[in-house]
C-alpha cells in the first residue's frame, strides 16, 4: 500500500515523525510518498517558537524527543527549503536533501529560510552551487510547492504532519505502531 506523508521542514513534529515514517517504509508496511507543505505560508507573519501557534508543537516535540532539538530564535518560512527539496529530487537526492534540511534546522539550529544556507546544504549534497542558487533565486519550484499544498488541502489535510491513504487522513505526530495500525485499517 502507498501512503502519502505531508510534512514541513521547520515543524518539530514533522522532524520527529520522519524517523517513524522511514521505519514503517523500511519494514515494508507501506511505500511512502513524501510531500512538503508549509504550515504557516505568507501572509502569516514570521514568528518565534513561543508564538501561540508554535509553542504547543515545540513543547510536545521536546517531550517526545527528550532533548536534542535546537530551538530556533525565529521560525523561518520553509518555501525555499521545500523548493531546494524539489530541486534535489530532480537529481535523485530527495531523501538525502530532506534528511540534511531537517538536521540543519532541528539539530544544528541553522536558518533554512536563508538562500545562502540552502546553497551551502545543496553544495554539501553534491549539487552545483551556482545552479542551486539560481533555482532558488528565480523561484523555479514555487508554483509546484503551492500546488502540493493545494493537493494536501484537497485531500483533507488541514495540518502537518499528516498521513493519507486516499481513504483516510491521520494528522499529528504518530509513532510507527500507530502508523501501522492506520495503514492496516484503511
Amino acid at each position: 500500500m502507498e501512503i502519502t506523508w505531508y510534512f514541513d521542514l521547520v515543524d518539530p513534529l514533522s522532524y520527529l515523525m520522519a524517523r517513524e515514517v522511514d521505519a514503517v517504509e523500511a519494514a515494508g508496511t507501506a511505500a511512502v510518498r513524501r510531500i512538503p507543505v508549509e504550515l504557516r505560508p505568507p501572509p502569516a507573519p514570521l514568528t518565534t517558537p513561543d508564538d501561540p501557534f508554535w509553542a504547543p508543537r515545540w513543547e510536545e516535540a521536546r517531550r517526545l524527543a527528550g532533548g536534542g532539538l535546537a530551538v530556533p530564535g525565529l521560525v523561518p518560512r520553509s518555501t525555499k527549503a521545500h523548493e531546494l527539496l524539489l530541486h534535489a529530487a530532480e537529481h535523485g537526492l530527495e531523501d538525502a536533501a530532506r534528511r540534511a534540511l531537517f538536521r540543519a534546522f532541528h539539530a544544528e539550529g541553522r536558518d533554512i529560510g536563508r538562500i545562502d544556507v540552502l546553497v551551502e546544504i545543496a553544495e554539501a549534497l553534491g549539487l552545483d552551487r551556482t545552479e542551486a542558487k539560481a533555482v532558488l533565486d528565480v523561484d523555479r519550484h514555487t508554483e509546484r510547492v503551492r500546488a502540493l499544498a493545494a493537493e494536501a488541502r484537497a485531500g483533507g489535510v488541514s495540518s502537518v504532519p499528516a498521513l493519507s491513504t486516499g481513504s483516510g487522513v491521520l494528522e499529528g505526530f504518530h509513532n510507527r505502531d500507530a502508523i501501522g495500525t492506520f495503514v492496516s485499517s484503511t
